[in-house]
């Protein structure tokens, strides 16, 4: 993360019509544009194309929530992209996770979720790893979920990587305190497969 922002956000009334139209539901309780929006809208034709895509990740996705939620997390504490963690920490407590369920799946030590997530976590990790996962692990994610829901893993880490890039590249910073502190990796232990 570089020092300071690369990019401020856009201030609202640079913005077009059509971009404030699509921006509608991506705002926090205070009625502004969370400022991961507010920055990509430095390119609005792009955003407002991203945010098609984004909304299915998000919100239509065939994947459990909680799932989900815990995949995104594992992400942004690897990639250590501290506005992507704050924001799923925020969402997987209101989707009902545990402050130490959330960690556990941030820091590997996934001893304790249930079968589902321990698979799709170990998966997150191989395609954050090499873009690619093996046949076992192909085997064992089709044993929990149908063909849909396989391709909305790759989809929701696709995303949150291009997320977390973001966020790390042009430097978007929180909207204050994080809700929980973003552990910091060991990246000499082994991840549990």
């Amino acid at each position: 993360m570089p020092e300071k922002p690369r990019l401020l956000p856009v201030d609202e009334a640079d913005l077009q019509e059509k971009t404030l139209a699509s921006l509608a539901p991506y705002r926090d309780q205070d009625g502004r544009i969370y400022a991961i929006w507010a920055t990509l809208a430095h390119h609005e034709d792009a955003l407002r194309r991203y945010l098609v895509f984004s909304n299915h990740v998000l919100g239509k996705n065939t994947l459990p929530l909680t799932s989900r939620e815990l995949m995104i997390l594992r992400i942004a504490a690897r990639a250590q992209a501290a506005y992507e963690w704050d924001q799923h920490v925020r969402i997987a407590r209101r989707a009902g996770l545990a402050d130490e369920t959330i960690l556990a799946a941030a820091t590997g030590a996934w001893e304790g979720l249930d079968e589902l997530d321990r698979v799709l976590l170990t998966a997150t990790d191989s395609l954050v790893e090499s873009q690619n996962i093996d046949d076992e692990l192909w085997d064992r994610l089709s044993a929990h979920l149908s063909t849909e829901q396989v391709i909305d893993v790759l989809y929701t880490v696709g995303q949150y990587l291009t997320v977390a890039t973001v966020i790390n590249t042009l430097g978007v910073r929180t909207e204050g305190d994080l809700a929980l502190p973003l552990p910091a990796l060991d990246a000499s232990k082994e991840v549990p497969a």
